[in-house]
């Protein structure tokens, strides 16, 4: 087998294999003799990641202000980009004294600046979803026209007016608890079973993420 005669994959595949069985026994609670090892193993993981966020970081930077010298297209987004890394780094060194330098100052500007943004797109969700509706009208698609139809009819429920008529609430909050709820949870349910694939699959090797295959 191809497996057997590639040394470097065998032992990147035995390594996180052992390690995953190890972090998932102690989980468990299968093998209490392996907390302490699991707990090392954690934190360098944790350490790990750290680093690799580091240098990716360095690697976009170096990157975008190379673009930036270079005047390539589209330059000032890089600029922009490198502008408001720094910043967020900056102001998340330095701060008032008697505040915590690493929440209070980062919490203020992304209250300044992240959620009006985030506000603005999400706020052009509305327009996004009016011409996903006109789409699908034009096509006559009918399962979409379904989904459609219900989200407008849960809309027009749930306007003030309308949602203060005798029984309309209570209506809502029955489809709210029941009908929402449980489409909810099949589809939570649904990502954990493949999560739980997705790991069964990389313990035993048949994916190798970790090999970049």
């Amino acid at each position: 087998m191809t497996f057997f005669r590639d040394p470097k994959r065998l032992l990147a595949t035995l390594i996180a294999g052992v390690a995953g069985a190890i972090v998932l026994l102690d989980f468990a609670r299968a093998a209490p003799g392996v907390g302490g090892l699991a707990s090392y193993l954690v934190e360098w993981a944790a350490i790990l990641t750290a680093l690799a966020l580091l240098v990716g970081l360095i690697n976009v930077a170096f990157s975008h202000a190379a673009r930036v010298f270079r005047r390539e297209a589209d330059w000032i987004y890089s600029a922009v980009l490198l502008l408001a890394m720094f910043a967020v780094i900056i102001v998340g060194l330095v701060g008032p004294p008697g505040v915590n330098l690493a929440e209070e100052p980062i919490r203020r500007l992304f209250e300044a600046v992240y959620v009006p943004l985030a506000s603005s797109l999400l706020a052009l969700l509305a327009f996004f979803s009016l011409s996903a509706i006109l789409r699908t009208v034009r096509e006559r698609n009918v399962p979409a026209m379904v989904i459609v139809a219900v989200a407008l009819v849960v809309l027009i429920l749930g306007l003030p007016p309308i949602a203060a008529l005798p029984l309309v609430g209570e209506a809502l909050g029955w489809f709210n608890e029941y009908v929402t709820l449980a489409g909810a949870r099949g589809l939570l349910l649904g990502a954990a079973i493949g999560t739980l694939v997705a790991s069964v699959r990389v313990l035993l090797g048949f994916d190798q993420p970790y090999l970049d295959r």
